[in-house]
């Protein structure tokens, strides 16, 4: 109902104009046409008394006949108050009144006259009917085809704000969906064009804002799942560690047991700092590291994880590599990153970790062999929560990816084309806080 009411407003002032141009037209036109026509028959009455004057002929009804076959129009030689030929009585009184000598054009009845004066022996009197009907038809032939073409104009004027305008309206019910929106209008350079971009800018909004907020909800629970299970998991951990470490140097095979132990008691603690930083992101304590020394720790740390997983790792680094970073989430980030990489290639294969100086900072290449990714893993690879291997709890990138953002820097993961994922970190040089 609202669209009609706009159409209305858009409409009337359409309508309004199409009435006054049509009485403007009624007065003008008819106007226009009479004095046309007035005009000619005074350029033919000047005609005749230019070829009378030059001729010096006395007006003679012989003559007056002949002249009214030329010109189309009643044509009467007036002598001594006599018309000749005899006109029809209702036009007689009026031809034989007297003229004015400059040729003034006289209406009566429907008729207009004009004196042609002569030598001073007589005059001639030119007359015509004055044709209002074939003005009348063609002035509604005008007006028809004026007011058709304002009708058109409304129509179309109308109709290229309200279509537009109906469009939007019928999108507004996918304002909070996740579906794609094809929305032409948004293309627009105009005032609809504004409207409906920002339409679409709002509708992102409210995704952004729901996804935020669907994260938050999560992390809430999350939050207290992990303040429960860290508080439980921390004390038995320390226990195992400090047991572990007192099985060193019992013999018959306890160093590399304990060494096992201790690993996996590292793991545990390791998956709880990333549920911790999930609920509790601390910004980065920065420090002088240097990468290529971390990561050779990393993959020294983790030489047990990869020879179960058949996997070999290749690391080329260079020297002076140094950033300003948290270790402790730097050393986080990398072996996520090594942990999938082994996950990604569940029959064996090679990791290649490339730490190199490019524009900007330090960029450290994880190269695996494995499968690659997913269409929709290369682009939810950095959600919560989001993960396609069974058992997976879809943490891992997520947390990588969040701690280098906290450090300034990128991490983008793509498909290689000889096979395999490649995940790339990429940390700027960061300065460090003086204080």
């Amino acid at each position: 109902m609202a669209f009609h009411r706009l159409t209305w407003r858009i409409g009337a002032p359409f309508v309004l104009l199409v009435g006054a141009l049509t009485l403007f037209l009624l007065w003008f036109i008819p106007r226009q046409l009479a004095l046309q026509d007035t005009e000619r028959f005074r350029r033919v009455a000047t005609t005749i008394g230019v070829f009378v004057g030059t001729k010096g002929l006395p007006p003679t009804e012989e003559l007056a006949r002949d002249l009214a076959r030329v010109t189309g129009h009643a044509v009467f030689a007036r002598v001594h108050g006599q018309l000749l030929p005899r006109p029809p009585e209702p036009l007689r009184a009026f031809a034989l009144q007297d003229q004015p000598a400059d040729r003034e054009v006289r209406e009566h009845g429907g008729h207009q006259t004009i004196a042609i004066p002569t030598d001073g022996r007589g005059d001639f009197v030119l007359v015509r009917e004055v044709d209002t009907a074939a003005s009348g038809l063609l002035v509604a032939q005008l007006l028809a085809v004026v007011v058709l073409l304002l009708v058109l104009t409304a129509s179309v004027v109308v109709r290229s704000v309200t279509r537009p305008l109906h469009n939007l309206r019928a999108m507004l019910p996918r304002i909070e969906t996740d579906e794609p929106v094809d929305l032409p209008e948004a293309r627009r350079a105009d005032e609809i064009g504004d409207l409906a971009r920002a339409f679409l800018r709002t509708r992102a909004a409210l995704h952004d804002e729901r996804t935020a907020r669907e994260r938050m909800e999560k992390l809430a629970v999350l939050g207290r799942m992990t303040a429960a299970l860290a508080h439980e998991v921390q004390n038995p951990v320390a226990a195992i560690r400090m047991h572990a470490q007192l099985l060193h140097g019992a013999g018959h095979g306890a160093d590399e047991a304990a060494a096992t132990i201790e690993h996996e008691a590292g793991r545990i603690e390791n998956l709880l700092n990333q549920w911790l930083f999930l609920t509790r992101p601390e910004p980065p304590a920065l420090a002088p590291i240097d990468v290529g020394e971390w990561l050779a720790k990393v993959v020294t740390g983790t030489d047990a994880q990869c020879r179960h997983a058949r996997a070999e790792v290749q690391l080329a680094a260079g020297s002076g590599l140094v950033v300003a970073a948290d270790g402790r989430r730097l050393d986080q980030v990398f072996r996520n990153l090594l942990t999938n990489a082994l996950q990604a290639m569940p029959g064996g294969g090679t990791l290649h970790i490339e730490a190199r100086r490019e524009p900007g900072g330090i960029a450290v290449h994880f190269r695996d062999s494995g499968r690659g990714f997913s269409a929709a893993a290369l682009q939810r690879f950095a959600e919560f929560f989001f993960s396609e291997r069974e058992g997976g709890m879809g943490i891992g990138l997520s947390v990588a990816s969040e701690i280098v953002k906290a450090h300034g820097g990128t991490l983008t993961v793509a498909n290689r084309a000889e096979g395999g994922a490649c995940v790339t970190v990429h940390l700027p040089g960061l300065t460090l806080d003086p204080a």
